[in-house]
């Protein structure tokens, strides 16, 4: 059977993004989650596993998710966005041969509740259901939507902890510049909010021990901050080459302009405390862009309310802004609004900033009281601001030291989407 033959040119190819889809707990859709991150909302509320009390944000219950025995949840969030992607996109995003559609979806653990069962299963003289272990990879995301959208192209799966949703955008977006794929699916897909998860984010001092107000727990750059709210939900962006995009009439959201990537080889949990690795990660990402920092009008910051990681985004973003004092950077944590959500927080968060770009307003951190003193070459939104944004950073940062950021820029005037607010120009 003859497949599709690859592009001949090794020129490098433009990217846009023209299609988003979301599940979030402040959105069952990706419009709807949009709305709860201006209106600074939030879902946290606090659940009981073993008989003790827990922060979480589950994804929103409006959400429609599909279900299918041999796919477990984190699966199916990814499917139901990946659907609302394709959908966004355009009847004909999908045109191109199957060969040259890719999908590259990531998940920082997969499905931790299928292994805990199988387990408690084993222990209790069960047999195993037999789609324990298609239930249970991480990789199985991808491969759902792949069969769902007869994706035949490049197959990947990144599973770098919280920086693992930006990855997978970052690889589909130079699998298109190179030549490998002409439209991608990517983005990121989580849910632990479960018993082993929660407990074992709790022991290592990494979850929210907030007492107050569930919804006020998640408090990214706050003084007050006390961990992260664990979240569950997917993001999936549909990446194509412009050109192809633009034949067919697309409208973009933003074009990607760079990726970048960073070891901190520091610890397996804390930042290096400078933000060096973070800071590293963005000047990759701006590296060949023809874009400096002078450039970038937002920051989309992992900061997930982590007494070390924070303090640590915010002296990368100062050291990587130093000198913007007569015009600061405007900076804000969405996940105030969502809770964290792993594998699935860097798509989620890039699908964001790009609605920010669309838009022209960058987004509030929602629970910003007493914002962490940061110096004048960056500004912590505590609200809205409506910004003429050229181009933006979204930052993602997860154990193991692993690093990465996206730059994002408007797309060109002719693919300008408007379906949202008015853009600007």
């Amino acid at each position: 059977m003859a497949l599709a033959a690859p592009p001949t040119t090794r020129a490098l190819r433009r990217v846009v993004v023209t299609g988003i889809g979301c599940v979030s707990p402040v959105g069952a859709t990706a419009p709807e989650t949009w709305a709860g991150v201006l209106a600074g909302a939030s879902n946290a509320r606090r659940l009981t596993f073993g008989g003790r009390e827990y922060l979480a944000a589950p994804a929103h219950e409006g959400a429609a998710i599909p279900r299918a025995r041999d796919r477990s949840r984190f699966i199916n969030l990814a499917v139901a966005a990946a659907a609302e992607a394709v959908a966004d996109a355009g009847s004909t995003a999908l045109a191109v041969a199957p060969e040259r559609r890719g999908v590259c979806v990531a998940s920082g653990i997969g499905s931790l509740g299928d292994a805990v069962g199988a387990a408690e299963t084993l222990a209790a003289g069960r047999k195993l259901s037999p789609y324990f272990v298609p239930r249970l990879l991480a990789n199985m995301a991808a491969g759902a939507v792949a069969v769902d959208h007869g994706c035949r192209g490049p197959l990947t799966t990144s599973a770098a902890a919280c920086a693992a949703g930006a990855m997978s955008i970052g690889e589909a977006y130079r699998l298109i510049e190179a030549g490998r794929a002409d439209v991608v699916l990517c983005g990121g897909a989580e849910s632990t909010v479960d018993e082993a998860a929660v407990a074992g984010f709790a022991r290592l001092r990494a979850l929210s021990s907030y007492a107050g107000d569930p919804a006020k727990a998640s408090r990214p750059f706050d003084e007050a901050r006390a961990g992260f709210v664990l979240a569950e939900g997917a993001a999936v962006l549909v990446l194509e080459d412009l050109e192809t995009a633009a034949a067919r009439g697309a409208r973009a959201y933003a074009e990607v302009r760079g990726f970048g990537l960073s070891a901190d080889a520091h610890h397996a949990t804390a930042p290096r405390p400078d933000g060096s690795g973070a800071l590293a990660a963005m000047v990759e990402a701006l590296h060949g862009s023809n874009l400096a920092f002078d450039d970038v009008g937002y920051v989309n910051a992992h900061a997930a309310s982590t007494l070390l990681g924070d303090a640590a985004e915010a002296a990368a973003i100062a050291a990587a802004f130093a000198g913007r004092e007569h015009d600061p950077v405007l900076v804000s944590s969405t996940k105030g609004a969502t809770g964290h959500l792993l594998g699935a927080a860097g798509a989620l968060e890039a699908a964001i900033t790009a609605l920010a770009l669309r838009d022209g307003v960058a987004p509030r951190t929602a629970n910003l009281d007493d914002p962490l003193p940061v110096g004048g070459a960056l500004r912590l939104l505590r609200d809205n601001e409506p910004a003429a944004l050229a181009c933006a950073l979204s930052n993602s940062f997860g154990f193991g030291g692993t690093n990465a950021s996206l730059l994002l820029a408007r797309p060109p005037a002719d693919l300008v989407d408007a379906r949202g607010a008015e853009a600007v120009g």
